[in-house]
């Protein structure tokens, strides 16, 4: 197999949401009646849990995408510092009728079985070509909780 150059673009992490005051709002209400609720209970560390937890996406959903590089190689798939290579790898599918095209890549780890990664300033026939001559073509789609978090504004 002869060597191929490498397909490199840059894309947002993940799509950026514009959260208004309410969805600040809700997320503080929930999660002070979860934490109140868990405190009535007995279980305050639960309780600290949840408002650690409901902090820390308050935090992570104000702040704005990073722009990153997305190399294919020979090699592998490297998304920014992140290198994942094609022996790591089970399958992948380009998924381009979607809003947003995007390619599903399965890994073979348990805690995170699906890579995925926006085709924004890529043409996804350039990534199909690429990735079928490591990877096998397969049907992927995203799971129903990604669907659900994304729908949800997560």
């Amino acid at each position: 197999m002869r060597k191929q150059n490498p397909l490199h673009w840059q894309a947002h992490e993940y799509e950026e949401r514009v959260r208004g005051a309410d969805w600040f709002w809700a997320v503080g209400i929930l999660t002070v009646a979860i934490s109140v609720t868990a405190v009535i209970l007995g279980n305050i560390l639960f309780a600290l849990v949840i408002l650690l937890s409901g902090f820390s996406l308050s935090l992570y959903a104000a702040r704005k995408p990073r722009l990153v590089d997305i190399v294919l190689s020979d090699k592998g798939v490297r998304i920014d510092n992140y290198f994942y290579p094609y022996h790591a790898l089970e399958s992948f599918w380009v998924d381009e009728h979607s809003s947003s095209p995007k390619a599903l890549i399965k890994s073979q780890k348990l805690f995170m079985p699906y890579i995925i990664v926006p085709l924004v300033e890529v043409n996804p026939e350039w990534v199909r070509h690429y990735l079928s001559r490591h990877l096998p073509e397969i049907f992927h789609s995203e799971s129903v909780f990604h669907k659900l978090m994304d729908h949800l504004g997560f």
